[in-house]
């Protein structure tokens, strides 16, 4: 094992063992299970999963395997293949809509960039219903570059707020838009993670745990 695998180890939260422990888990597999699938000693996993050591590169390929994933998401949170989605046509003015030639290429998700938000009421207008996912930026901006954008809002007090944020009568108190538009309120805006869209839930095969809050339709 080199400094590079041992330094894996030593990481803490987001680290090997953490997303190793989560992918067994949500298989079903006990830590013994999983060691004998991959002839293993039956104790081996524990110290996998709590960062004690890493395995062996020949380890991690045949648990990534099992564990319908890649050695790439084991060691370092990264994963090769990301979802696609088929662009069926471009949408002009008068809303007139033009399919795509042949050749269009598949449209690559940042899906690393993105965190979903699960929406649970209904006072956000048209464009957010209860059940909607929010997909909203992983990365902050100031809050200045998210003005006249759908936003969770860091506040001065550590909320965080979905709102549309608007110039105010000061640069350092813009406007949050609530309650389907029908509130403005001045606030200390710390930062702001913009909503990059929405998915129905249709759209998606699994049903997410409960989070989220939510505003307005987005012009």
């Amino acid at each position: 094992m080199d400094d590079a695998e041992r330094g894996v180890g030593r990481m803490k939260g987001d680290s090997f063992g953490t997303r190793l422990r989560a992918l067994r888990m949500t298989k079903g597999l006990s830590q013994v299970e999983l060691a004998r699938l991959i002839h293993r000693h039956p104790t081996a996993i524990g110290p996998y999963e709590r960062d004690e050591y890493a395995p062996p590169r020949e380890v991690v390929d045949r648990i990534a395997e099992l564990l319908d994933t890649t050695p790439e998401y084991l060691w370092f949170g990264r994963s090769p293949k990301r979802p696609t989605l088929a662009q069926g046509g471009r949408i002009g003015p008068g809303g007139l809509a033009r399919p795509l030639d042949a050749t269009a290429l598949p449209l690559e998700l940042r899906s690393d960039r993105l965190r979903a938000w699960l929406l649970e009421d209904g006072v956000h207008g048209a464009r957010y219903r209860p059940g909607d996912l929010l997909l909203v930026a992983a990365e902050p901006l100031r809050p200045d570059q998210a003005l006249g954008r759908d936003a969770l809002v860091r506040l001065a007090d550590g909320r965080d707020v979905l709102g549309r944020l608007l110039p105010g009568a000061r640069p350092d108190l813009p406007l949050l838009c609530l309650s389907g538009g029908e509130v403005a309120v001045a606030v200390e805006a710390l930062e702001a993670r913009p909503v990059l869209g929405v998915l129905a839930p249709d759209a998606i095969t699994s049903r997410p745990g409960r989070t989220g809050a939510g505003c307005d339709h987005q012009e």
